[in-house]
């Protein structure tokens, strides 16, 4: 794959959202992993005749690759999530706002619930292997169980402390 595939693929699937990959920094990153040996380097033509380059993993970079895999799919991860800063210290604002503030966020909580059932079907409908439905699927568990536990919370701010 070429560094400009690489990026058209990365913006295609909208990798950029849930990984930490940077579209502009990909040139950079395939020449620093050739020089690490993970990556190895084939030029082609194209069909004007010029040569491109064209990156793939290595045997090194594709063993290294999937012990990354196996570690990412075998350790849970701390979840940092902004609404504990604001459920920490929301006993600095008068009750009516921490409701009104939380309500607000179970609608937004909503309308991801549904984005991701809505990629769901779309990958779904474009025969995505079963694996790769669960970018859409895993997002919708969390946030219903978010939704959930903010019901919960916010039954709770109405009762007398």
């Amino acid at each position: 794959m070429t560094p400009h595939q690489l990026q058209q693929e990365i913006q295609y699937r909208d990798m950029n959202f849930w990984t930490e990959i940077s579209t502009s920094s990909i040139p950079e990153l395939l020449v620093k992993l050739e020089k690490q040996g993970l990556v190895f380097q084939s030029n082609r033509s194209n069909d004007n005749n010029f040569l491109k380059a064209t990156y793939s993993l290595s045997e090194n970079g594709k063993n290294i690759f999937t012990r990354k895999i196996e570690k990412i799919l075998s350790n849970v991860e701390h979840l940092r999530w902004q609404i504990d800063i604001g459920t920490y210290n929301c006993n600095l604002l008068p009750p009516k706002k921490v409701k009104d503030a939380l309500c607000l966020y179970r609608t937004q909580l909503k309308e991801k619930i549904d984005g991701y059932k809505d990629l769901l079907k779309f990958l779904q409908l474009s025969k995505c292997p079963f694996h790769r439905l669960a970018i859409a699927s895993r997002p919708i568990f969390l946030l219903e169980a978010e939704l959930k536990w903010v019901d919960s919370f916010i039954e709770q701010l109405s009762l007398p402390q």
